[in-house]
C-alpha cells in the first residue's frame, strides 16, 4: 500500500492541475456562460436553468474526453524516461494501475459536481426527498465511472498496439491503429447485439424495477425512466474480459518497454 500511495501521490503532484482546470472550465460553461447569455442576449425566451441544463450535460461529454486526455497525457510522460518502468521496484500493473484510478477518481470527482448542477437545474421536473437525490447520483456516477474503466483499458490496449506498430513501421501506424480499434468496436457492437451473445450471457436475470421506488419521480409521467434488466453472468463476463484485457495490455506494454 505504501508503494500504491505513493505512486498515487507522484500522479496528483504531475497531474492535479488538469483536475482542477477542468472543474473551472466546466464551471464557466455550466453557470457563468448561462448567467451572461441570459444577461446580454436581448429577446431570449429560454429559462437560464434550461441553458445550463444543456450546457451541463455538453460538459460532462467533454469531461470523458478530457479524462482520455489526461491519461493519455500520463502514459506518454512516463513512456518517454524508460528509466521510470525499468528502475521502479513496482510491477508494471501497479505502474499503469495507479495512472487508471487516478484519472477515474478525478473523473469521478468531476462528474459529481455536474451531475448535481445537471440535477439542480431540473429540480422542479422532479419530486424526490433527500434520500432519493443520493442514490440516483450515486448510481449515475457510478456507472459512468465503470462505463470510463472500461474505455480507458480498451484504450490502453490500442495505445500499447500503436507503439508496437510504431516500431515497425513508423509514424503510419497511427492509421493501422484507428482503423483496428473502430474495426474492432464495431466487430464487438455486432457480437454483443447478436442471439449468440444473448445465449451465452444472458442468463440469472435480475430486474431493476424495484429501484424505481427509491429514485426521483417525474411530475411529468413521460419522463418516467425504464430501468430495465440485469443479467448477472453478462456483468460478471465483462468485468473479467475488462481484466484479461488489462493484463495482457499491461503485459505487451511491459514488452514494449523492455524492447
Amino acid at each position: 500500500m505504501k508503494k500504491f500511495a505513493g505512486l498515487f501521490k507522484k500522479e496528483w503532484v504531475l497531474f492535479r492541475a488538469w483536475l482542477f482546470v477542468a472543474i473551472f472550465a466546466g464551471i464557466m460553461l455550466s453557470l457563468v456562460l448561462p448567467y451572461l447569455i441570459k444577461r446580454f442576449v436581448d429577446g431570449l425566451t429560454v429559462p437560464e436553468n434550461q441553458i445550463s441544463f444543456a450546457l451541463t450535460m455538453i460538459v460532462l461529454v467533454l469531461g470523458g474526453f478530457y479524462s482520455i486526455l489526461q491519461f493519455v497525457a500520463s502514459m506518454r510522460h512516463d513512456l518517454k524516461s524508460k528509466e521510470i518502468w525499468l528502475h521502479s521496484t513496482s510491477p508494471i500493473t501497479q505502474l499503469v494501475g495507479v495512472k487508471v484510478i487516478f484519472s477515474l477518481i478525478g473523473y469521478a470527482i468531476f462528474n459529481l459536481i455536474f451531475i448535481m448542477i445537471a440535477m439542480y437545474n431540473v429540480k422542479d421536473e422532479f419530486v424526490a426527498n433527500f434520500g432519493q437525490i443520493v442514490l440516483s447520483l450515486i448510481l449515475t456516477v457510478g456507472f459512468s465511472v465503470i462505463l470510463q474503466w472500461m474505455m480507458l483499458v480498451i484504450l490502453l490496449l490500442f495505445l500499447v498496439f500503436y507503439l508496437q506498430m510504431k516500431h515497425f513501421i513508423g509514424r503510419f501506424a497511427i492509421v493501422i491503429m484507428m482503423g483496428a480499434f473502430f474495426f474492432s468496436m464495431n466487430l464487438w457492437y455486432k457480437f454483443t447485439e447478436s442471439q449468440l451473445y444473448a445465449s451465452i450471457f444472458h442468463h440469472i436475470e435480475m430486474p431493476l424495477d424495484w429501484l424505481a421506488h427509491y429514485l426521483p419521480k417525474a411530475k411529468v409521467s413521460t419522463m418516467d425512466f425504464n430501468i430495465g434488466t440485469l443479467y448477472v453472468v453478462d456483468e460478471v463476463g465483462s468485468i473479467i474480459f475488462i481484466a484479461i484485457l488489462f493484463i495482457v495490455a499491461t503485459k505487451w506494454l511491459e514488452k514494449a518497454v523492455l524492447r
